[in-house]
C-alpha cells in the first residue's frame, strides 16, 4: 500500500509510485494507494487510512513524500503502529537526501535511498519466501537502538528497460480536471545542471559515495524506451479520452537531440495531443521552437527563476543573463508556441528591489503562464549549507511549513516576510501594475493598497474575491492581465489559450 503525501500543497502524479506499482504488479504482487491531498477529496484524516489500510490488508506499506510533508509522514507512522505490525518503508526525494533523519521516525523500519524499482522487487520477493532482507542493496534498516544498517547502493538502473509506468494508481477521474486535464509524463532521469536549490547535484554525489565503482553524470542521465513512453501515455488516454494534453516534467526535454527528434516523430503518428515541456532559455533557438511546434508542441517552459542576474549567478548556480531569457521567450513565440515561467522569491541575500526585477522580467517577456514559488531549503542541498552556515533558516518556521508557496523560513526582518508573503499572493497583481496595457493603472493602486496594509489588515484581506472582481472588471474592458488559475502559485494571460 502506497501512501502519496500531498497535503496543503499542489497535486500531482508521483511517477515514481506509478513505476513501482508498475514493477510489482508484473510480478504478480498486488498493490493500492493512498493519495493525501484535500484537493483530491482525502485530507489527514488518520481513521479514513486505518480503515482503509486493515480492509486492504498489506504486507508492506511505503511512503513516499517531500520534506515539507515529513511531519504529516512522522504522525502517521507513528498512528499507523497502533494497528498495522507489518513493514513500513519510507522512499522519495526527502528520505534518500536525509535517509538518517527519515530512519529516525517512530514507526519506519526502512528507508529507500534512491532508485527503488528493483530495491523493492527484491525486498516483497524475499519477504513472500520468508528470506532475510537486510542486507539488499538501496535499503537502509532500523536496527533496535543500535546503529542502523546501511547497505550500499546499485548502479544507477538502465531504465530503457521499464514497463509502462502504472498510472490507473491514482483516481485519475479526479486529479485530471484539476491538472487542467493534462497528464503529466516523464521520458528521462537525471539532469546535467547543477542548480544549488535542487537536489540533484547531492543526488548524484550520494550515488558516487554508496555505489562500488564509478559513477558520473552520464550515468545519470538516462532515457527510457520511446515505445514504451508511448505505449503509456496511450493506456492513460484509451482509458481517459478526458486528457486534453500531455505534460513532460523532465527538467529539460531538449536534452536529449538524438533522442527527440524520433520520439517525437512517434508521438505524432502514434498520440497527437498537445503537449507541453520543459527547456533551458541557454540552448533554446529558432530550430528547437521549430522542432517543437512540427511535433505538436503549444506550450514551452522556463525556468526563469529570478529577475535578478546576481541572485541567479551568485546564489542558485545559474548564469544566465536577462537579456538571453527574453531571447528564448522570443524565438518561442515567433514560432508559434505559448511561453511559461517558472520562478522563485524569498531566495537568501535576495532583496525587496530584486524581487521586483523577477517581477518586471516577467511583464517585460509576458509569458502565457506564470509560476511563482517561495523558496524553500531542502535539506543537504547546496544552497541548504549556504543558508545553514549563515544561519538564516528559522527552524520553527520551516517546521510549520507543508509547502513552498506560502510563505518564507529564513530569517528576514518581520517587513521583508510580509512582503514576500503578498508578492507570493498577489503576483499576477504585481506584475499586471507593470505591464504596457490599459490595465496596469488598476493594478498600480491595487498593488498600493496592499503594500500599505499591515499584517492585521493584510490577513483579513480576501484576496482571492478582490483578484475575480477585479479581473472582471479587465475582461468587461477586454484589458490583457493575469488572472489566477488552476492553483494558487499559477497565473494565466487572459488573453491565452489556456482559457479557451
Amino acid at each position: 500500500m502506497f501512501i502519496n503525501f500531498n497535503l496543503g500543497s499542489t497535486p500531482g502524479i508521483n511517477n515514481g509510485l506509478a513505476i513501482l506499482s508498475s514493477i510489482l504488479k508484473n510480478g504478480g504482487h498486488e498493490t493500492g494507494a493512498i493519495f493525501l491531498s484535500e484537493e483530491m477529496g482525502y485530507d489527514f484524516d488518520l481513521r479514513r487510512i486505518e480503515k482503509d489500510i486493515t480492509v486492504f490488508r498489506p504486507d508492506v506499506i511505503g511512503f513516499s513524500f517531500m520534506e515539507p510533508q515529513f511531519k504529516y509522514a512522522q504522525a502517521l507512522a507513528r498512528d499507523v503502529r497502533r494497528y498495522y505490525d507489518g513493514m513500513l518503508i519510507c522512499g522519495g526525494p526527502h528520505p534518500t537526501m536525509d535517509p538518517e533523519g527519515a530512519l529516525s521516525a517512530d514507526g519506519v523500519d526502512v528507508v529507500c535511498v534512491g532508485e527503488g524499482e528493483d530495491a523493492m522487487l527484491e525486498l516483497v520477493e524475499r519477504m513472500s519466501r520468508g528470506e532475510e532482507c537486510t542486507d539488499i542493496r538501496n535499503l537502509w534498516f532500523k536496527r533496535g537502538r543500535g546503529e542502523p544498517i546501511k547497505n550500499r547502493l546499485r548502479p544507477f538502473k538502465d531504465i530503457s528497460f521499464l514497463p509502462p509506468e502504472d498510472k490507473e494508481i491514482f483516481d485519475l477521474k479526479t486529479l485530471l480536471p484539476l491538472k487542467n486535464y493534462q497528464l503529466e509524463v516523464s521520458v528521462g532521469r537525471g539532469c546535467a545542471y547543477k542548480c544549488s536549490y535542487c537536489i540533484n547535484d547531492t543526488y548524484l554525489g550520494r550515488y558516487k559515495e554508496l555505489c562500488d565503482g564509478r559513477i558520473g553524470a552520464k550515468d545519470y542521465i538516462r532515457l527510457k524506451n520511446a515505445d514504451t513512453t508511448i505505449a503509456e501515455i496511450r493506456n492513460v488516454v484509451r482509458k481517459h479520452p478526458e486528457v486534453r494534453k500531455i505534460s513532460f516534467i523532465d527538467d529539460n526535454l531538449l536534452s536529449y537531440p538524438g533522442f527527440a527528434e524520433g520520439f517525437f516523430r512517434k508521438y505524432k503518428d502514434e498520440i497527437g495531443l498537445p503537449f507541453m515541456c520543459n527547456a533551458n532559455p541557454l540552448s533554446f533557438n529558432s530550430k528547437t521552437a521549430r522542432l517543437l511546434k512540427d511535433a505538436g508542441c503549444d506550450d514551452v517552459r522556463f525556468g526563469l527563476e529570478s529577475g535578478s542576474e546576481r541572485v541567479k549567478r551568485d546564489v542558485m548556480n545559474r548564469p544566465m543573463s536577462n537579456k538571453r531569457v527574453s531571447e528564448a521567450f522570443r524565438y518561442a513565440r515567433d514560432g508559434g508556441l505559448m511561453t511559461s515561467s517558472f520562478n522563485m522569491i524569498g531566495l537568501p541575500t535576495e532583496t525587496a528591489e530584486e524581487v521586483m526585477d523577477t517581477m518586471r522580467l516577467n511583464a517585460d517577456i509576458a509569458p502565457d503562464t506564470v509560476k511563482v514559488m517561495t523558496f524553500y531549503p531542502f535539506k543537504n542541498t547546496p544552497i541548504y549549507e549556504l543558508c545553514r552556515e549563515g544561519g538564516l533558516i528559522d527552524h520553527g518556521r520551516k517546521d510549520a511549513l507543508d509547502n513552498y508557496d506560502t510563505s518564507t523560513c529564513l530569517k528576514f526582518s518581520a517587513p521583508h516576510r510580509l512582503f514576500l508573503e503578498k508578492v507570493q499572493v498577489a503576483f499576477n497583481w504585481y506584475i499586471n501594475s507593470l505591464l504596457d496595457t490599459d490595465a496596469a493603472p488598476f493594478y498600480k493602486k491595487a498593488v498600493d493598497e496592499i503594500d500599505g496594509m499591515d499584517r492585521a489588515v493584510w490577513r483579513k484581506f480576501d484576496f482571492d474575491e478582490a483578484d475575480k472582481e477585479l479581473s472582471e472588471k479587465m475582461k468587461k474592458r477586454n484589458f490583457q492581465h493575469y488572472v489566477k488559475f488552476c492553483n494558487r502559485s499559477l497565473a494565466v494571460k487572459s488573453t491565452s489559450k489556456h482559457l479557451r
